[in-house]
C-alpha cells in the first residue's frame, strides 16, 4: 500500500487590540468531500465535490484521504483497488494544491458491504476525504454579528394574476418548482426565481383543499446529511430552504395547517453520480409533495 505522511503546522497569532472591541479564538473545521469512480476504474473520478470543498477551506488545510470499493471481486482485489483509487486522489490534489493542502495520510479499507440498491454500491466505489483547518473566528464585544440580509424581492405587480400549476387529480404528481433557484450556499432564492413561488401561490389558491408537503433538496454532497447555511451557520440548508418557501406562501395568505415542510439533504438525487453542472441543478432543487387533495 501507498502511504503519504507529512507534518502539518497552524501557525497560531495572537493580536492584542487597544480599544478592545474585538477578541479572536481558533476552531476546528471539518469539511469532507467524495470522488466517486465507475466499476474496477482506479484512476478517472468524479471530482465534482473535491471542487465544491475548495471553495470553502482555506490553505494550510490538512487531509485524510481513504479510499473505498463495492463488494464486486476477492478482498485482496478490492483492498489493491481501495489502495490505487485513494492514490489516484492524492496525485490530484497534490498537482492542483497551491499550498493549499497537506496530506498526512492514505488508506485503503477495500470493500464496503453489498447495498440494498444499484445507487447504493455506486457511493460505494469512492474515495473520502476528510480535509481539517482551524478557523479564526472574530467575536464582537459591543456589536452582534452582523446578518446576511435577504436580497429583495421584486414586487408583485398589481392587478397581475400569475398562472398556476396544473395538477393531475388522479396522479396526484409531485409539483417540482423547476423555475426556483437559490444563492449559492444561502436559503434565499434569486430575484429571477420569484414568479415560480407566486405560481405556488396561485395554484394554492386554486385548489383549496390541496394540502402539501414542501421539500427541500441539495446537491453535491453525499458525507453530510445536509449542506451549511451560510445565513445561519447550521448544516440545514435543504430545510432551512424549505422553510423559506413555507413562510412565503404564508405570507401570501396561504393558511399554514396546509402546509408542513422538511429537509431532505441529498438523500433522493434524482441523478446519480453528478457529473456536470446540470446534474448538481437537478437536485438542487424544491418540490412540493401533494399529501391531500
Amino acid at each position: 500500500m501507498k502511504f503519504i505522511l507529512a507534518r502539518l503546522s497552524f501557525p497560531i497569532s495572537l493580536i492584542c487590540l487597544c480599544l478592545l472591541t474585538y477578541s479572536s479564538f481558533a476552531q476546528k473545521e471539518t469539511v469532507k468531500a467524495s470522488a466517486f469512480f465507475e466499476v474496477d476504474e482506479r484512476v478517472v473520478f468524479n471530482a465534482n465535490d473535491i471542487d465544491r470543498a475548495y471553495s470553502i477551506i482555506p490553505k494550510n488545510s490538512s487531509a485524510r484521504v481513504i479510499g473505498y470499493a463495492d463488494y464486486a471481486g476477492d478482498e485482496a482485489y478490492n483492498i489493491s483497488l481501495s489502495e490505487d483509487r485513494a492514490q489516484a486522489v492524492v496525485d490530484f490534489l497534490m498537482e492542483r494544491s497551491d499550498g493549499r493542502v497537506n496530506i498526512i495520510s492514505m488508506e485503503g479499507m477495500g470493500e464496503l458491504p453489498q447495498g440494498n440498491t444499484t445507487d447504493a454500491d455506486a457511493k460505494a466505489r469512492r474515495v473520502d476525504i476528510i480535509f481539517e483547518f482551524e478557523k479564526v473566528e472574530k467575536v464582537s464585544k459591543e456589536k452582534p454579528s452582523k446578518v446576511i440580509p435577504p436580497p429583495p424581492a421584486p414586487p408583485k405587480a398589481p392587478g397581475v394574476s400569475e398562472e398556476s400549476f396544473e395538477i393531475d387529480t388522479i396522479v396526484k404528481e409531485n409539483i417540482v418548482l423547476k423555475g426556483l433557484s437559490f444563492i449559492g450556499g444561502r436559503h434565499f432564492p434569486t430575484r429571477e426565481s420569484m414568479p415560480e413561488l407566486y405560481k405556488l401561490v396561485e395554484t394554492m389558491k386554486k385548489y383549496p383543499k390541496l394540502e402539501i408537503e414542501i421539500q427541500g433538496h441539495i446537491c453535491c454532497d453525499y458525507s453530510q446529511p445536509d449542506g451549511i447555511d451560510n445565513d445561519t451557520g447550521e448544516p440545514i440548508l435543504s430545510k432551512n430552504r424549505a422553510q423559506y418557501v413555507y413562510e412565503f406562501l404564508s405570507r401570501n395568505g396561504i393558511d399554514e395547517s396546509r402546509m408542513t415542510y422538511v429537509g431532505l439533504g441529498s438523500t433522493q438525487p434524482k441523478v446519480f453520480p453528478e457529473v456536470s453542472e446540470e446534474d448538481q441543478q437537478t437536485n438542487r432543487r424544491v418540490e412540493i409533495k401533494i399529501v391531500n387533495l
